[in-house]
């Protein structure tokens, strides 16, 4: 199987939808001879701030001097992002050797009559086996969705599992209150501490279940613009160059973890952990890109709370600029409470359609976003509605509502990019 083919092949599989449950991938982990118990994890759950936490402990564990293999889930801007070993994605020969593996497994457990592994299952049993025969000294793992019967949760062995931001999402699966997303996010831990921040009092009622739990200090802010910010923890002084408030929480997240690690005698140092908090960036959150005299700024801000913490940002760090805000929505998120925060933020705003099947329609988008903000228009795709935001009289372009939309967006940002220089 070539790389365009085991792309193909898992992007078929998507389309079956999200199957929770962990039956079906111990079985597939077993026909492997359970890679996993080879590695060491760190396993991360919570409704926002996953990814950049993520990647504050990995470029952390790196600057240390470990291998470190990451699995995060979806992919924003190219598919091997989501298999990262040592901060680089997997390769296109690998993505196909290891796809195909499991492809060729899959296939045996079909013809057998068995329960078959969803796109997610086989992507995830493909990192362990790659992160195994790169002998990573740990994996930082991303939960897909929820915890409880999530995929990645067939590790019954952790390091330590992490807590990020608990909020509404995902309602119709993992439940409807604070409290009951929390319940089923808290069974990631497993013979392990938990390590979470002090959320609301209906989150830390569930998550103060766990036997050990470590509650990160409160970071202050120290200094923030456009270019980055320092933080206080613990202490010490973090320079980064990841923007966002929210994001000294996920960073005071990735420290304390690396603390705890210290902490058993793992040779970390708080130099070199300053040393990868200031490396770290999370692509799509956040990220500027500068085009002649405009500044685009793209983040996966998808559900309310999201969309809160962005546009704190556009009121705060981007307050004395024109904004032009181009999103797209799934039909399955709270859209109503999102628009409600970016239609606040926004001078003017731009409804497209996410490019799958779950994308809300353009012109639905559009009447929403007509109840928090007059200044409206709708276009057919993202790179039509990417021209005319750069037309508009603002100097701030912001794309958000979707991590779908991100990808196809950089794409014609390039391009506008290359016709300026």
């Amino acid at each position: 199987m070539i790389y365009e083919k085991a792309v193909e092949y898992a992007r078929n599989l998507e389309k079956s939808g999200i199957k929770l449950g962990l039956e079906c991938v111990k079985a597939l982990l077993a026909r492997f001879d359970n890679p996993q118990n080879s590695l060491k994890f760190l396993h991360i759950a919570g409704t926002n701030g996953k990814g950049s936490t993520s990647c504050f402990l990995t470029n952390i564990l790196i600057a240390n001097g470990f291998s470190v293999g990451t699995f995060n889930s979806p992919s924003v801007f190219e598919y091997n992002e989501r298999f990262l070993l040592d901060n680089k994605p997997m390769s296109n020969d690998d993505v196909a050797k290891y796809i195909s593996i499991v492809a060729q497994e899959r296939d045996k457990m079909e013809s057998q009559g068995l329960a078959l592994p969803s796109a997610f299952e086989v992507e995830f049993v493909a990192a362990l086996l790659y992160f195994k025969d790169r002998k990573c000294d740990f994996v930082v793992l991303e939960c897909g969705l929820g915890g409880r019967l999530d995929a990645t949760n067939a590790i019954d062995s952790k390091e330590l599992a992490i807590m990020t931001s608990v909020s509404l999402d995902h309602t119709a699966i993992l439940g409807d209150t604070l409290s009951q997303i929390a319940e089923e996010k808290l069974h990631i831990v497993k013979n392990c501490p938990l390590i979470t921040y002090r959320q609301s009092d209906e989150v830390m009622r569930v998550l103060n279940k766990a036997q050990d739990i470590i509650i990160c200090d409160t970071p202050t802010l120290v200094e923030s613009n456009a270019g980055g910010q320092k933080m206080l923890y613990n202490g010490e002084i973090y320079s980064m160059r990841q923007i966002g408030k929210y994001q000294l929480i996920n960073c005071s997240l990735a420290i304390q973890s690396a603390l705890y690690l210290a902490s058993k005698g793992y040779d970390i140092t708080v130099q070199n952990i300053k040393i990868g908090v200031e490396r770290a960036l999370w692509k799509g959150r956040l990220q500027q890109i500068k085009v002649g005299d405009k500044t685009f700024l793209l983040d996966g801000a998808h559900n309310p709370d999201g969309a809160k913490a962005l546009c704190q940002e556009l009121t705060t760090t981007f307050a004395n600029m024109r904004k032009c805000v181009v999103i797209g929505m799934f039909k399955d998120k709270d859209i109503d409470a999102t628009l409600a925060h970016i239609g606040i933020a926004a001078d003017e705003i731009i409804a497209v359609k996410p490019p799958t099947p779950r994308g809300l329609d353009e012109e639905v988008l559009y009447s929403k976003c007509l109840k928090y903000n007059a200044a409206c228009k709708s276009c057919k795709d993202i790179t039509s509605a990417i021209i005319q935001a750069y037309s508009v009289n603002c100097q701030l372009i912001v794309v958000c509502g979707s991590l779908s939309i991100l990808a196809s967006a950089l794409e014609e940002i390039n391009k506008l990019k290359q016709n300026n220089d």
